[in-house]
């Protein structure tokens, strides 16, 4: 009778959790839940069909160009608006206006001066706006403004044409800016919380495995069992625990997920800026404990011993601070602020530590720095959120400063050659105006910029581009014959506008989403309407031949497929690896080293991001045995010792100037992973020679005994085995436990570069990089 209240017990409870999670609105199917995407999809749809009515109601002309401006903002734009945006997109939309009525009014009479300054000013333009890393439509809106100055080739009236379209074009930006500010605002504040819960998340569980016995947890382990269940094992249980490489890996994701969204909104979000000291600071808090961890995250103890053994009540530091982990997200629900509380000092086995070895005290040592550096950012990230909102005090104590993210990425390969496309597309689609002209005449060459500038290297296949574009059509030619000349009243209109943008931003996003919207525009639609079946074939005629430029400029003057960036993208993650890791072992000292380590730093890590993004787009049909499972495992393993190396690039900062290390620098150069990561540049196979005899070379693409690099392994380890000699030679009284902690710190992120490499090398060896070499069409 127990056992059957218990399952009954049980199964009431399952019940009720099934109809809360019914009676839940989030999970309603109408509308839609109310998620992100219908709110997205519902803010631009009001935005264009205000866009479009309200200057018909008003008797102005050109409303398609304020719809457009709608159209072109929320695809390339982010999905957050504010006063301060609209504002600078504004400021960006008169300022191409002004320089396009001047270049109009200085080469009016010589088209081919005009057209000259203008590819020139576009180019640069459209550079400026790729390197943008905020919201690219404040220079998009600029170029646009420049390219629809020129009325066709007429100067006259070409100066109230071009205030005509400027107007309007501001008319657009100002609607749907203050659409986006008052309809379906997002919580920002909430949406922070929930990222910083999950980030604390992963740095829990970051600790509890570093900082836990293996040897305890294997006995416990195996002696814990439950006899009243003993069948009931979930599959959550028999998969095994996440390594600490996946949990660093998940815990540098995670910071990353913060902070950009933190930096995103920062700019232009009064929530924040209302306690910007505050919000720095816990973002800067967020980011030392982060880095706290990846000091100390490592599989095994070099000295065989762990911390429990020469730090005093060990387990009870180790529970004081999973509490503190535990009571992080509960600040955020505190009104007040709350003083960071203070600690008894953490004390050493004396005498244990006396008669262990160098090894075994160092580890004690660091391991005690970097407990005590972890508890006290608790309490203060702790102390810091509670003040965040609060009405009863601010911070008293110093906040680590946070380093603002830059605005522009200047030396993106990628961004250079879109500009020459740019360039060159105004070009050839000027001369086929010039000679051919085609349906659309001027506007011929002004969208084909326009699109080639937007959809640049985007991961879509250009055949996309035809099938949206054909499927806006389908939908518009069915509405022009039997809709839009029954549609009487203007509310009729504004449903069929609504209707027709809520498809195509809920369906597709990004600017692909343009193509299909397209198909309205192909409409004409206006206060009198001329159906004319020609002219809508005209129309149509002239956005197929935009479609073909666009798809031409996906081949030529650079390629844009996959398998060929993939290689791009690989040898140049590689080749800056390697040079970031030279300029880190000859230490970083004067200007020009620093500037070159920020390049190799920015380009590294957009390289890797454009990989992550490509790898799944390669069409391995043609391509095999090339398979996109062996390409994510790759792109995943250069992942993990890209947040390795950055992890050694961050502790440089903490360590510089350590004695300790300045001295290892100087008498043992570490040759192993500098050749490593440059034997991963090109992907030919090669062999990495050894420093054995002078002559010994370790085949670092031949696997041996059960997969492990035997030579390469060797050599490292050798390096290690006379670091520890060296140390066990240092009177370690002379230095401070500060400078002892650094050195291990130190040594133990190198040995993690060191096997993350031995990991991309294995997966590297995994894809046939010479067959994606191949052409083939």
């Amino acid at each position: 009778m127990a056992e059957l209240g218990t399952e009954s017990k049980s199964e009431l409870t399952r019940s009720s959790s099934a109809l809360a999670r019914l009676l839940n609105l989030d999970n309603w199917l109408v509308p839609f839940c109310l998620s992100d995407k219908f709110k997205f999809a519902c803010r631009v749809a009001i935005s264009l069909t205000i866009a479009y009515l309200l200057p018909m109601a008003l008797g102005w002309s050109q409303p398609s160009t304020a719809a457009t401006t709608v159209m072109l903002i929320a695809s390339t734009g982010s999905r957050r608006e504010s006063f301060a945006k609209g504002t600078l997109r504004v400021l960006g939309t008169v300022a191409g206006g002004i320089i396009g009525l001047m270049l109009v009014g200085v080469f009016a009479q010589d088209r081919f001066q005009y057209m000259l300054a203008v590819s020139v000013v576009i180019t640069i333009i459209f550079y400026i706006r790729s390197a943008y890393l905020k919201d690219p439509t404040l220079f998009m809106l600029t170029g646009v403004m420049i390219l629809m100055m020129y009325n066709g080739g007429d100067a006259e009236g070409a100066f109230l044409y071009g205030l005509d379209r400027t107007f309007m074009t501001i008319f657009g930006v100002v609607i749907y800016t203050v659409v986006g500010v008052f309809l379906f605002p997002p919580k920002v504040e909430r949406n922070l919380q929930q990222l910083a819960t999950a980030l604390t998340e992963r740095q829990q569980a970051l600790f509890n495995r570093i900082s836990g016995n293996p040897q305890t947890e294997n006995h416990t382990h195996h002696e814990v069992e439950n006899p009243n269940t003993p069948e009931q094992e979930t599959e959550e249980d028999d998969a095994p625990a996440p390594t600490i490489a996946e949990l660093s890996q998940q815990l540098f994701q995670a910071q990353q997920d913060f902070e950009s969204r933190y930096h995103t909104i920062n700019a232009d979000c009064s929530e924040i800026s209302a306690y910007k000291k505050e919000w720095d600071g816990t973002v800067a808090l967020y980011k030392k404990i982060t880095e706290i961890l990846l000091f100390a995250a490592k599989e095994h103890s070099r000295s065989g011993g762990h911390p429990s053994e020469f730090i005093h009540d060990f387990e009870m530091l180790r529970e004081q601070i999973i509490a503190m982990f535990e009571r992080v997200p509960t600040a955020w629900k505190t009104q007040h602020t709350k003083a960071p509380e203070d600690f008894e000092p953490i004390e050493y086995d004396k005498e244990k530590l006396e008669q262990a070895g160098h090894l075994y005290r160092g580890e004690a040592i660091s391991s005690a720095f970097l407990l005590r550096q972890l508890r006290e950012r608790l309490a203060q990230l702790h102390s810091c959120i509670s003040s965040i909102d609060s009405v009863t005090g601010r911070i008293q104590f110093d906040l680590p400063s946070l380093k603002a993210l830059p605005d522009f990425n200047w030396w993106d390969a990628e961004n250079a050659k879109t500009a020459v496309k740019v360039f060159l597309t105004y070009w050839c689609s000027a001369l086929f105006w010039i000679y051919f002209n085609p349906p659309g005449g001027y506007n011929f060459i002004v969208f084909s910029t326009l699109f080639v500038s937007i959809l640049s290297y985007l991961p879509l296949h250009p055949f996309m581009l035809f099938i949206l574009f054909t499927l806006g059509f389908a939908f518009s030619v069915p509405a022009y014959v039997f809709i839009l000349p029954q549609l009487t009243l203007g509310s009729e209109l504004a449903a069929f506008i609504f209707i027709y943008t809520f498809i195509g931003f809920y369906i597709f996003k990004g600017p692909i989403t343009i193509f299909f919207l397209l198909g309205m525009f192909t409409l004409g639609i206006n206060n009198e309407m001329v159906y004319h079946f020609g002219i809508t074939m005209m129309i149509v005629s002239l956005f197929y031949l935009v479609v073909i430029t666009v798809v031409f400029s996906y081949y030529f003057p650079f390629s844009a497929r996959p398998e060929h960036l993939m290689l791009v993208f690989r040898e140049r993650f590689f080749r800056h690896a390697e040079g970031i890791i030279r300029l880190q072992q000859n230490g970083i000292r004067s200007t020009r080293h620093k500037i070159e380590l920020g390049w190799r730093v920015a380009t590294m890590k957009v390289a890797l991001k454009k990989m992550m993004v490509w790898r799944t787009k390669v069409n391995t049909q043609y391509y095999a045995p090339v398979t996109i499972e062996a390409l994510t495992a790759f792109t995943e393993r250069c992942d993990v010792f890209h947040h390795h190396l950055m992890t050694l690039l961050q502790a440089e900062k903490t360590i510089a100037g350590n004695p300790l290390l300045s001295r290892v620098r100087d008498k043992y150069k570490d040759r192993i992973i500098p050749v490593l990561a440059k034997s991963l540049i090109s992907y030919q196979d090669t062999a990495i020679p050894t420093d054995s005899n002078n002559s010994e070379k370790a085949n670092i693409d031949g696997l041996e005994n059960n997969g492990q690099f035997v030579g390469v392994r060797k050599e490292y380890t050798d390096l290690e085995h006379q670091l520890d000699d060296y140390f066990s030679t240092v009177e370690i009284e002379n230095y401070s436990n500060s400078d002892i902690a650094g050195f291990y710190i130190f040594l133990n992120l190198k040995k993690n570069i060191f096997e993350s490499l031995i990991a991309c090398k294995q997966a590297h060896g995994d894809v046939s990089w010479a067959t994606l070499s191949d052409k083939k069409f």
